[in-house]
């Protein structure tokens, strides 16, 4: 079949999923579609399954591309391992959690709402700098999370000043991170950017993680000092 027919058959499941992704799989060997003499890709139902396979673990199992290859060729060996089998060193926060949010338009009263808070706080944010809307004045999802998790900050005493220097944190580690995969993203070839955005979500999983893991440990030797 076509790649527009596996497109067909996958989006009622993956609705994201697009040719890009489909190409950068392939780029990556974890799928090899038959190609006709004119060089057009054709896929075989077992092609699909496979693609299936690896869509259902980068979302429910939120394993990287490394691990879901090498349950691929312990799978295509005939050896048997267990889906989700990683290692000790996997990261406490997910790549999953680094994908872009979900295309949502949302007003400061929307944000207010998901994040059972009043307006004047959402406006308070903005205007601090620890979230932002789009050219047109809207927000995502992620925005909502940053609200309640910053307002569940200032409970504990945070002041703006002092959630301005977590954001600013957070925007170097943004700069170290995009030293790695911002070049990438910038290859000739139709994957590339697809390419980065996988880069990116797994270092991100794995900055954030680590951060979290130095910062329990700073915590201990001071609490133990």
């Amino acid at each position: 079949m076509s790649i527009g027919v596996v497109l067909e058959r996958l989006r009622a499941e993956f609705p994201d999923v697009a040719v890009s992704k489909i190409r950068f799989l392939e780029s990556e060997g974890l799928i090899t579609p038959q190609r006709t003499a004119s060089g057009y890709r054709r896929f075989t139902d077992d092609d699909v399954e496979r693609l299936r396979y690896i869509l259902v673990t980068q979302r429910d199992n939120y394993l990287p591309l490394k691990v879901i290859r090498e349950q691929l060729e312990a799978m295509d060996s005939g050896q048997v391992r267990a889906l989700g089998s990683v290692g000790e060193t996997d990261p406490i926060i997910s790549p999953e959690k680094f994908r872009r949010p979900a295309k949502t338009r949302l007003s400061e009263s929307d944000v207010a709402e998901q994040a059972h808070c009043e307006a004047g706080d959402v406006t308070a944010l903005a205007a601090s700098g620890i979230i932002t809307a789009d050219a047109s004045g809207f927000f995502t999802a992620d925005d909502v999370r940053v609200v309640s998790t910053a307002l569940s900050l200032q409970e504990f005493g945070f002041s703006a000043p002092q959630l301005k220097r977590l954001r600013t944190a957070a925007e170097r580690q943004a700069d170290l991170i995009g030293q790695f995969a911002g070049p990438v993203a910038h290859g000739k070839d139709d994957s590339a950017r697809e390419r980065a955005e996988e880069m990116s979500q797994q270092i991100s999983a794995l900055v954030v993680s680590l951060h979290a893991s130095l910062v329990k440990n700073a915590l201990r030797s001071e609490f133990d000092a």
